[in-house]
């Protein structure tokens, strides 16, 4: 059985210093401050965490949260990724456990991955750890 301990810390939306503004390999979250629901979550691989905040890459996204739900700001939350000794960290991982988040916790503005998952991993675990301001910490893949 798989498992990744997914540690969260927030982001300053503007101290674009700091070094987790360039991460890679990792997830990235957003909350509206208000209420702290989880409005989105990602996977940064290819593209920093910056690179996949800004407005351009995801406009339709930004416009709709704006004009929908009449939210204007948010919180940023990073997450590395620590897995068991031995398991090495691929792309298809960092998927299955973005993906797993997705389809349990179902944030507003994910579409893709939000009503099935296309791929899964049983019995993987995830445990969310750190700055994580939901209830609900551990996630487990029970697609068999």
């Amino acid at each position: 059985m798989a498992g990744a301990f997914v540690y969260w810390r927030s982001l300053d939306g503007n101290d674009f210093d700091d070094e987790a503004w360039g991460q890679l390999r990792c997830l990235y979250a957003y909350f509206s401050p208000r209420r702290g629901e989880l409005l989105y979550l990602g996977k940064a691989w290819g593209k920093t965490v910056f690179e996949r905040w800004k407005r351009e890459a995801k406009s339709a996204f930004w416009n709709d949260l704006e004009r929908e739900r009449r939210i204007f700001e948010h919180s940023i939350r990073v997450g590395t990724i620590a897995l068991h000794s031995g398991d090495r960290l691929t792309h298809a991982l960092v998927k299955d456990i973005e993906s797993l988040l997705i389809i349990t916790l179902q944030p507003w503005g994910n579409i893709h991955n939000s009503k099935s998952r296309g791929i899964s991993r049983p019995g993987l675990a995830v445990i969310c750890r750190g700055d994580w301001p939901l209830r609900t910490r551990t996630f487990r893949d029970t697609v068999l």
